[in-house]
């Protein structure tokens, strides 16, 4: 952020130094009217002198002077963001990447995971209206299963569609997403975004991943992740649990910790679930966060000068009690 501070109006700025000149002639005519020029002994000199402070003291004006820098500052226009082109944010894609394994089946969100992902993702579109979206589902396998598109009615039925059942194999094999994304977005990757919406990460699809990072031409990654850290039962349409090829039952709880390493390592914005849409605002964010790294020819600098007005205010506002006056 800092490198990339400056100012939309410059010139404002050679004005500092004018409020500087300014202040320190006012101080240092207080200061020659405060001594005492007649002889006066020295242990009569604080009794008989008054405005002693105004060498030292604070005075009214300097509460002026500051007020005119803060002011001043503001007028400048000090910035370090840029606001992306509705037009441009249209255009930006989303590549959704939708776990279908069996721990998706899991009961600890209601109705399962996989159920809830669902209602999601058709959130995220509806906050999304006229902005391409692509669909893939993976498992032990990465499918593309639309390519981009503005038509959110033709998504839902390809999203309801998702079931682990119709997956080649089981597993979570995240890192076969990036490849296929990559390919879709084309030359729109550097704009794009890639949110998996799965239940969590493993060490070994998190070193995979990060092996991507970092590249020209990569996208924003995101992740919404859909458990809770106590996790379920993964549950067959028949009721049944879904049996592990151990023998044993699926151990559908998460780390924590992985999480946390999926973020530090692999650049990924990971967002857990919430009943609310706290989810879903946080998702948008990250989306028009990439929006404003990524090259918007379009984009406008963000005016950050209102930062300053409030403090300038509170120090104005005492002038304008009754019965408060300001002497220079």
């Amino acid at each position: 952020m800092i490198e990339m501070l400056h100012f939309i109006r410059p010139l404002w700025l050679l004005a500092l130094p004018v409020v500087l000149v300014m202040w320190w002639l006012v101080r240092r005519r207080d200061a020659v009217q405060a001594q005492v020029t007649a002889p006066v002994a020295p242990h009569l000199l604080d009794a008989l002198t008054m405005n002693r402070d105004a060498r030292s003291g604070l005075r009214a004006v300097d509460g002026v002077a500051l007020l005119m820098l803060l002011s001043t500052i503001a007028a400048a226009g000090p910035t370090w963001s840029k606001q992306p082109s509705p037009w441009f944010e249209e255009t930006a894609p989303l590549v959704i990447a939708v776990e279908v394994s069996d721990s998706m089946r899991a009961n600890d969100v209601l109705p399962t995971r996989l159920d809830r992902a669902r209602f999601k993702i058709l959130d995220l579109i509806a906050a999304r209206t006229g902005s391409r979206t692509a669909l893939i589902a993976y498992a032990g396998s990465a499918h593309i299963v639309l390519p981009p598109s503005t038509d959110a009615d033709v998504l839902k039925p390809f999203l309801e569609s998702l079931d682990p059942a119709i997956m080649p194999s089981q597993g979570a094999s995240a890192s076969a997403v990036m490849p296929l994304a990559i390919e879709m977005l084309g030359d729109d990757a550097a704009i794009g975004t890639l949110l998996f919406v799965n239940d969590g990460f493993d060490a070994a699809e998190i070193s995979l991943i990060a092996e991507y990072t970092g590249q020209p031409g990569m996208p924003a990654l995101a992740a919404l992740v859909v458990v809770t850290d106590e996790g379920g039962v993964a549950l067959l349409p028949d009721g049944s649990p879904v049996m592990a090829e151990s023998g044993g039952r699926i151990d559908t709880r998460i780390d924590p910790s992985l999480l946390r390493r999926a973020s530090s390592e692999t650049d990924i914005s990971v967002v857990r679930l919430e009943t609310g849409d706290g989810d879903i605002r946080a998702l948008q964010r990250v989306i028009e966060s990439n929006l404003r790294l990524a090259d918007d020819p379009d984009a406008q600098w963000k005016d950050a000068g209102w930062w300053f007005i409030w403090p300038a205010l509170l120090i104005a506002l005492p002038w304008f009690r009754r019965g408060w006056t300001m002497q220079w």
